[in-house]
């Protein structure tokens, strides 16, 4: 039923086991460096953590859309099944059309608005929509991308797994880009953490995309049952 999305995140989440062995390494070599790291060597290694942990959520939400929609299309299932906020992306060409003060624009609002009302009874079968729905727009992804999904796909609950994941995409995020755009000196950015410090960030993230493909498989099954 989900299948495309599964596999979507399970990249994501070997990529994140991948990097939790690698910071482990990085734990048990530090007493081998010694004086060696005064150059910041198992500094710069910490700090690219960051920028892989970025990574996995930027593949995540470019990948994420395309499953969404085979999945879906997969289903056979009219767009009545689907929550009104999906309008937004089904119907972006009208909404791009809506500006201005010409008749065409008011042609086009007008069929928004019809649109809109006879989306509880639209029988048209789902098409592919994942050239138009866009999670990642090139800027680093961060909360905003998560609260998106949840208000397009109107999923219930929070995108939180818990209350300090919110800290966590916010950390991910600006530590990312002093890194990779050397906003800040990336050995001072990997000095500020432990390796084990950052593993329960690692571990965290991994549960947070667990809660995150649990709410879409639910929110599959929904449609089914409507």
């Amino acid at each position: 039923m989900y299948a495309s999305i599964e596999r979507v995140f399970e990249e994501a989440n070997q990529n994140l086991q991948r990097e939790r062995r690698r910071l482990e390494l990085l734990q048990q070599s530090a007493q081998e460096l010694g004086s060696y790291d005064q150059d910041g060597f198992a500094a710069m290694g910490r700090a690219l953590s960051y920028v892989v942990m970025g990574g996995v959520l930027e593949n995540l939400m470019r990948d994420l859309p395309s499953a969404i929609a085979a999945d879906l299309v997969a289903l056979r299932i009219s767009r009545s099944r689907l929550p009104i906020g999906l309008l937004s992306v089904l119907d972006a060409a009208h909404f791009r059309r809506c500006s201005g003060d010409t008749v065409q624009a008011l042609i086009a609002r007008a069929s928004l608005l019809r649109s809109a009302s006879n989306h509880a009874t639209d029988g048209r079968l789902v098409e592919n929509f994942s050239d138009l729905l866009k999670l990642a727009d090139g800027s680093t992804v961060g909360s905003k991308n998560f609260e998106a999904l949840w208000m397009l796909f109107d999923m219930p609950g929070d995108w939180r797994n818990i209350p300090q994941d919110l800290l966590l995409v916010q950390e991910i995020t600006a530590k990312r880009n002093d890194v990779a755009h050397w906003l800040q000196d990336p050995v001072e950015v990997g000095r500020s953490k432990r390796p084990s410090a950052l593993i329960k960030m690692v571990d965290q993230l991994t549960q947070l995309l667990d809660h995150v493909l649990l709410s879409l498989c639910y929110w599959f099954e929904d449609r089914l049952t409507q």
